[in-house]
């Protein structure tokens, strides 16, 4: 986006650097390469995995591309699921002006622009820069902004939020959540800023029309062209100054120029995309990154490559081979460690001689760090898990699907000449045998299938050539089962989606006066560890009466052979009458379904599981749920209490949750 992007002389060679196939060997073999380890913990909970950090940019606004059914699909296969975009630039670029005079908007292009990025299954970064002709500007021969109608601006870009957030012109479902508020404001050629002051005036006028229209949405700025995360710099003066407007603070880093080695260059992505980002999300020494009143703000680099401009034939052939491909996935693993709210490769294509584009500009075929891209996308889980291990050039990030109990590992190899024998632990693994699925991308292969090899005692070896990025997907075998939700309240686990909320009530308030019925963790006689689910509340009706209160959002599918199993501590009689329930995807219960526990006993709240379970001790609780259920999806976990012929206080604990298609 930003005009020192116009790199040019392409060489067409691919870097024909010797790489040593990666073999599968059992752990018991020697190995020639490097040794290491490294350790998943497959139990654990590190926050929730956001695919924007896999993110991109659109193809740049030379070329009109809305509604290239190769470009969605490129966008799909690989399941990026944020497209950043200017569309603004795009239709002035193509004489498709968007806001050809002051309160004439001609939008339909733009809803084109959209709509590809939508059907892709993704959604949009929306930039906004350049002038349309119905806002009244003066720029000068460098693209310097002289003067602006901002307040025009304002009117034209809270017009946009409502076209797409208010009226839901593209759908009920596709609004638009993210606005980065300019592009590289030092340096963008169709209007950049004289002054730090200036670009303020532009940000509060113009966002604040925008959340005036929908104050759901995210503001991402200043997008500066470079990473001076300085006391002075453009991205320090945003949190101080924008507060009110800015959710996300944003900047571009580009890898080093071609004079700089190649291990310089690899040694860029933790110190630029995982150590910076962390440092701007924590407010920064001196909190230079917080704003007035105290906030922290969200952490985007939303523009990042290789590097930035033409470095000869030799050098340049790297941006679509193995070596862009390595850095790509380096960068997005460092991103992920440090915990990047946005974080988008510069671009899907450009045009010229298309250094940076991920695919080629006329056909849409992908280069080699697309499938870098493609590898996060295709082959990770939704939560992070904790690990260790490694070295200084071969990374990795590890997570978990928490729908089909998989782990996955992706580990970078940066090294141009070592290989590293890496012994991967996997700690409470619901099996210490099964099987892993390896998919690889090297200088040769690309990751569209796979090999396999078998795991046992909870840990496999594989060798990981230089330049190499490999995805592991380890599935436990059937001797521990498939685990497709565990929840102990720890603080290593995922947290409750809600807290003590309704989903719905009758005759029963609070355990005490004045209160509601409760439903959240609490450090009390756990069953293990230090945490437990902890519930209360006082039945007021001896003939009708319940309170459901909501747990867990999650989205499980349930096969003939998923089993239900939480331990259950009731303080008092009324709350031997409380249970896990589960509501389906399709508004059916597990209360209602028939299910019955391992004794026989119905696992609706009123049965209460036989109601002689011990009072102030542990019962676990089982039933093979799929049984009756199989076929379904579990939409979420809830705490249900029912006992609608008495009165009274309830009071007790839940613990260590589990589903599974194994064994309990």
């Amino acid at each position: 986006m930003g005009s020192r992007k116009r790199a040019r002389g392409m060489a067409g060679a691919l870097l024909t650097a010797a790489m040593g196939l990666a073999l599968l060997f059992p752990a018991s073999l020697s190995f020639a390469g490097t040794a290491t380890t490294i350790t998943v913990d497959t139990a654990s909970n590190a926050g929730t995995v956001n695919p924007f950090v896999w993110g991109s940019g659109a193809p740049d606004k030379y070329t009109w591309w809305a509604g290239n059914a190769a470009l969605k699909t490129r966008i799909s296969d690989a399941k990026i699921k944020l497209v950043r975009v200017n569309p603004i630039q795009n239709m002035l670029y193509n004489g498709r002006d968007p806001y050809p005079s002051a309160n004439n908007f001609a939008l339909t292009d733009m809803d084109a622009i959209l709509n590809t990025i939508f059907d892709a299954g993704a959604q949009p970064l929306f930039v906004i820069a350049g002038f349309p002709a119905g806002v009244p500007n003066t720029r000068d021969g460098t693209g310097l902004i002289t003067s602006a109608n901002w307040t025009e601006y304002a009117n034209f870009m809270k017009g946009v939020v409502k076209r797409y957030n208010t009226d839901h012109v593209l759908g009920a479902s596709r609004t638009i959540r993210y606005w980065e508020l300019w592009n590289e404001p030092t340096i963008e050629g169709d209007g950049k800023f004289a002054s730090q002051a200036d670009y303020k005036t532009f940000a509060q006028t113009v966002g604040n029309a925008m959340k005036t229209q929908d104050s759901t949405i995210k503001l991402v700025g200043p997008a500066d062209a470079w990473s001076d995360l300085s006391s002075t710099g453009y991205v320090s003066y945003a949190a101080k100054q924008l507060e009110s407007q800015v959710d996300i603070l944003s900047w571009h880093d580009y890898g080093p120029d071609p004079t700089q080695s190649d291990a310089t260059r690899l040694a860029w992505t933790k110190p630029h995309y995982q150590d910076n980002i962390a440092t701007v999300k924590s407010g920064g020494t001196g909190n230079i990154f917080k704003g007035p009143s105290g906030k922290l703000y969200g952490a985007a680099i939303t523009e990042y490559n290789m590097s930035h401009q033409d470095g000869g034939s030799a050098y340049n052939a790297k941006y679509h081979n193995i070596f862009n491909a390595v850095y790509t996935a380096s960068s997005v693993v460092n991103a992920m460690k440090g915990n990047a709210d946005i974080f988008t490769s510069y671009n899907l294509a450009e045009t010229g001689t298309n250094l940076l584009g991920l695919l080629d500009n006329t056909s849409y075929s992908p280069y080699k760090p697309y499938y870098a891209i493609h590898l996060f996308g295709n082959h990770f889980g939704d939560r992070k898990l904790t690990g260790a291990g490694g070295a200084t050039n071969l990374e990795f990030v590890a997570s978990k699907d928490t729908a089909t109990g998989k782990t996955f590992v992706i580990a970078v190899n940066k090294d141009a000449s070592v290989t590293y024998d890496a012994t991967v632990q996997l700690q409470n693994i619901a099996s210490a045998t099964g099987t892993v699925n390896v998919w690889k991308l090297d200088a040769s292969t690309n990751p569209t299938s796979s090999t396999s090899l078998a795991y046992s005692g909870s840990q496999f070896v594989y060798s990981i050539a230089p330049m190499t990025v490999v995805a592991f997907e380890v599935t436990p075998g059937s001797g521990g089962g498939t685990t497709l939700f565990s929840n102990g309240f720890e603080s290593t686990d995922a947290a409750p989606t809600w807290l003590d909320t309704l989903d719905g009530s009758q005759n029963v308030t609070g355990y005490t006066a004045g209160t509601n019925p409760e439903c959240s963790p609490r450090l009390e006689a756990p069953h293990a560890g230090a945490a437990t689910l902890m519930f209360s509340g006082t039945d007021n009706s001896a003939t009708a009466s319940y309170a459901k209160c909501k747990v867990f959002d999650v989205n499980i599918p349930i096969t003939s052979t998923t089993k239900l199993g939480y331990w259950l501590y009731p303080q008092v009689d009324n709350a031997r009458y409380v249970a896990i329930d589960l509501v389906m995807t399709d508004g059916s219960t597990l209360r209602d379904s028939g299910a019955v526990d391992y004794n026989g006993y119905s696992m609706h709240p009123n049965a209460g599981h036989g109601g002689a379970i011990p009072l102030n001790a542990w019962t676990n609780i089982k039933s093979n749920i799929g049984t009756v259920l199989a076929g379904k999806t579990i939409d979420r976990i809830i705490v249900n209490y029912d006992r609608p012929s008495n009165t009274g206080q309830y009071r007790g604990y839940i613990d260590d949750i589990v589903l599974t298609n194994g064994t309990l």
